[in-house]
């Protein structure tokens, strides 16, 4: 090339148009970062002339455009190899001060730098591409795994719903204009059935006419329906349909495969929520029924066998009353009395436990004397407890007790009734009450067989008998020791079963807390 040659260069232009979002200084900002770099460049190269002699110039242009390629993209990169070259060509070639091309190694520079820059913004811009796109992909993993979570965790349809319209409107791109959520009452109505109704609502109030709902429905599948602006999607799985989702401004492809798929995952949680309720209803209903059939079976046996009894003796007496001696009318008298009151203790448990089942049962709080609690018991079971040694050993510093008495009362005459149960002739029922700290502590001893360590705690349950120990082979509706502890319950209390001392036996302890235990009531017309 003659030193009159120059090389025409054609003016770099940005672009035209703005991507939408972007400021537009913003995008200037690596250009101006190409001008600084090659600033101090000619700088380094005018202030440090012993550091880079002129053979070594040019590598150190060189280096300011691959500073630049590395930390922008293609564009600033072609501009700084650009404005190197003018720099490099004006400074310090021959002639200096012109940008006339005089020898034909400075254009081999500027094509050095034009390929170098090339490249190097290629690849960067390449590298930045795909760090995003790893980014992006990282995000969009982050969010299905906690989508997935959420579908995991989700205990009813209002969680898994509320997982998806959230994970629908965070779509990859522009988000969805409005969410609509069609559901279904069940899962086994037929796709061309009535539509399903309205359960979630998102983004822009758009109109959905109720007709694009049912032609929709109608032509419901595994493929998306698209009907204007609405596309839907279907909630469905294997077991059947469960609902639609519309959504609107969804045109991208990618974006409509990520929602279908969300979709999937949310039909599959919200079957297994309502398999979940199934199961529980399920459940429920055997519960319940087994519950009837014990109270049935309770009720026939526990009834029929004191009224047995008292219609025997009441018959008898009738038939044969003149032949009866007065001790023998005395005596089948007696077991109408005690049959009687047998039955009676029965119904009130049977009308105890359904008031601890309704919730409707009232505590009428007074303060009640624990000794007079006790001999209340102990004469309602007079005839129970013949025959037994009852021991009763009550702390003179148990206080007044601020309680529902007749409850109170009642849960004892349950325990004592259980223990001369399984008491042996003869044997031996103690009865020991004392304070520990702010609650006061009711142990009640007998001497029967025992309780197994294993169902010490489900004895307490209704209608449960044990297979030994001091249940085996005994009759008994299964519902005292349970109305213990919803009356006891009900005064914040607790009762649990242990063993009796030595070993043998058990011990029903009661703990009932005391209610304004400083307070000591004053008798009545007391200034």
């Amino acid at each position: 090339m003659t030193p009159q040659a120059a090389i025409a260069l054609k003016p770099m232009t940005l672009p035209s148009a703005l991507p939408s979002g972007r400021h537009p200084l913003r995008l200037l900002v690596p250009y101006l970062f190409a001008l600084v770099v090659v600033a101090i460049t000619v700088a380094s190269a005018f202030l440090l002339p012993w550091l880079f002699p002129h053979a070594s110039r040019s590598l150190l242009f060189l280096t300011g455009v691959l500073v630049v390629a590395a930390r922008s993209s293609l564009g600033p990169s072609l501009l700084a190899s650009f404005l190197s070259f003018l720099a490099f060509n004006f400074f310090f070639t021959e002639p200096v001060h012109t940008f006339k091309v005089a020898d034909d190694g400075d254009v081999t520079t500027l094509a050095f730098f034009l390929l170098v820059s090339a490249i190097s913004g290629n690849l960067a811009s390449r590298m930045r591409q795909e760090m995003a796109e790893r980014r992006a992909s990282l995000e969009r993993i982050s969010q299905l795994y906690a989508f997935s979570r959420r579908l995991a965790s989700a205990a009813g349809a209002d969680e898994v719903l509320d997982a998806l319209t959230d994970q629908l409107a965070r779509l990859p791109g522009a988000p969805p204009g409005a969410i609509r959520i069609f559901l279904t009452a069940t899962s086994e109505g037929p796709p061309g059935g009535s539509p399903p109704r309205e359960t979630r609502r998102r983004g822009d109030d758009l109109a959905l006419a109720p007709a694009e709902i049912q032609a929709a429905w109608e032509r419901h599948g595994p493929e998306p329906v698209q009907r204007g602006p609405w596309l839907f999607l279907p909630l469905a799985t294997d077991r059947g349909a469960l609902g639609l989702v519309a959504l609107a401004d969804i045109q991208d492809p990618e974006q409509r495969e990520s929602a279908r798929s969300l979709c999937y995952q949310a039909a599959v949680a919200l079957d297994r929520t309502r398999l979940v309720t199934d199961l529980a209803g399920a459940r429920l209903a055997a519960e319940t029924e087994q519950l009837r059939a014990a109270l049935l079976s309770s009720v026939s046996h526990d009834l029929r066998t004191p009224l047995a009894a008292i219609i025997g003796s009441a018959t008898s007496l009738l038939e044969y009353g003149a032949a009866f001696s007065p001790e023998d009318r005395r005596d089948l008298l007696t077991t109408v009395a005690n049959e009687a009151q047998h039955l009676d203790r029965h119904i009130q448990n049977l009308l105890d436990m359904t008031r601890l089942g309704q919730g409707t049962l009232q505590l009428k709080r007074d303060w009640v004397d624990l000794r007079d609690l006790i001999a209340g018991a102990l004469a309602r079971l007079k005839e129970v407890l013949a025959g037994l040694e009852v021991e009763v050993r009550i702390s003179p510093e148990v206080p007044l007790l601020w309680v529902h008495g007749t409850l109170i009362e009642q849960a004892l005459v349950n325990l004592l009734d259980n223990a001369a149960k399984f008491s042996p002739a003869g044997g031996r029922i103690a009865i020991q009450a004392e304070r520990d700290g702010q609650e006061v502590v009711i142990d009640l001893h007998d001497q029967g067989p025992g309780i197994p360590k294993e169902e010490r705690e489900r004895i307490f349950d209704m209608f449960y008998s044990v297979s030994r120990g001091d249940r085996a082979n005994r009759t008994g509706s299964g519902l005292g020791l349970a109305i213990c502890r919803g009356m006891i319950a009900a005064h914040g209390g607790q009762i649990q079963a242990l063993p009796g001392e030595a070993g043998w036996g058990t011990r029903m302890r009661l703990r009932l807390p005391l209610v304004n235990a400083e307070i000591t009531p004053q008798p009545e017309g007391t200034p």
